[in-house]
């Protein structure tokens, strides 16, 4: 099967004007979401003990949503300047939230999104100490195949937590191999600066006002629920669809692993243009505000093409992707064109 022409598709989009910036817009949203931060971390510090879980929440909430801003800055969607999105991409990824910008381009913008939901290649879906096919779960050694059989069904949600951890050990180990192959560069430098910042903003100057300690539990409380938030972000989007042994290269791959989700309108500006994960992936340079519109347009060119394009309501997509995280470890990956026959016989028809 030859996949249609996307540039028609394309084009529907560029005439109702999606691939504009909304830059202005942009930074008035981070500005909220960065302001409720600052306010959370200063109530802290004036409320009664019991007042401080719910602060944290809303702080975790608010800084993952800023972080996925920073997200818009690295994929050249913020801004249509390239200074500002670097600007940005820096800002948010080690400043504010303690991760390697070039990890995270290597990490999310090369292999999340050329190789979305491909076994070895896709870290997203494999989440360590998880797996989320039988061949990666016969790759691991003895101990962790146990933890697969036995734990994986129930601890999937709950070790969410430790999300943020994990991409930050990966972040530093991938600036510790950067530093060997290439020496210092000057992006090296910007996001070992800018980490540095991190922990002293966060952490030394807070110890100063609160003491180590408290310091320490809030910084702790407000990331473990950014690992929560994000996978409540990412999983259901890709989770519970195709994975696969390899990948046609074209097109057609990135909607045969992704899905929409519904969510109500408030909702949806926290995940700030996440719930549109086949237009994001298919025109990942488009800005979150026209992603309900890009939707529209293209759900409608996917059904006149016969392309698949899967959407559900948030709730469904978040059961299907626990449902199968709970047995993923025997569950074997498909081929490119056992995922891709469904579509060649409904076209052929």
């Amino acid at each position: 099967m030859h996949p249609p022409d996307l540039k028609t598709l394309r084009l529907e989009l560029r005439a109702a004007g999606v691939f504009e910036h909304c830059e202005a817009r942009s930074w008035v949203q981070l500005a909220v979401l960065l302001g409720a931060v600052a306010g959370c971390l200063y109530a802290i510090s004036i409320v009664p003990w019991w007042a401080i879980a719910p602060l944290i929440v809303v702080a975790g909430i608010c800084s993952t949503s800023a972080a996925m801003l920073g997200h818009e800055g690295s994929h050249k969607s913020f801004s249509s300047s390239s200074t500002r999105n670097s600007l940005l991409t820096y800002l948010m990824f080690p400043l504010f939230g303690g991760l390697s910008a070039s990890f995270w381009r290597e990490k999310h913008d090369r292999l999340h999104h050329g190789h979305p939901n491909v076994d070895g290649k896709d870290t997203d879906v494999q989440p360590f100490p998880f797996v989320s096919s039988r061949e990666d779960h016969e790759r691991c050694g003895p101990a962790r195949r146990w933890f697969h059989r036995h734990c994986q069904r129930w601890a999937f949600w709950p070790m969410s937590t430790l999300m943020v951890v994990g991409i930050r050990r990966s972040s530093l180990i991938f600036m510790r191999s950067e530093l060997r192959r290439t020496g210092v560069t000057r992006a090296w430098l910007l996001d070992a600066a800018c980490l540095v910042a991190h922990y002293s903003a966060w952490l030394l100057v807070p110890s100063l006002v609160w003491g180590p300690l408290v310091a320490f539990g809030v910084y702790t409380g407000v990331w473990l629920v950014v690992g929560v938030a994000l996978a409540c972000i990412f999983s259901p989007a890709h989770i519970g669809m195709p994975i696969m042994s390899d990948q046609h290269h074209d097109w057609m791959h990135q909607v045969e692993t992704t899905r929409n989700l519904t969510l109500p309108a408030v909702a949806s500006w926290f995940f700030v243009g996440l719930d549109y994960q086949v237009e994001h992936h298919l025109f990942p340079k488009i800005a979150h505000q026209h992603l309900p519109q890009a939707a529209v347009i293209a759900s409608a060119w996917c059904a006149r093409h016969g392309v698949p394009y899967h959407r559900l309501p948030y709730t469904a997509a978040w059961l299907d992707s626990a449902r199968f995280m709970a047995d993923a470890w025997k569950r074997p990956t498909l081929t490119p064109d056992q995922v891709r026959a469904p579509t060649v016989a409904r076209v052929a028809a």
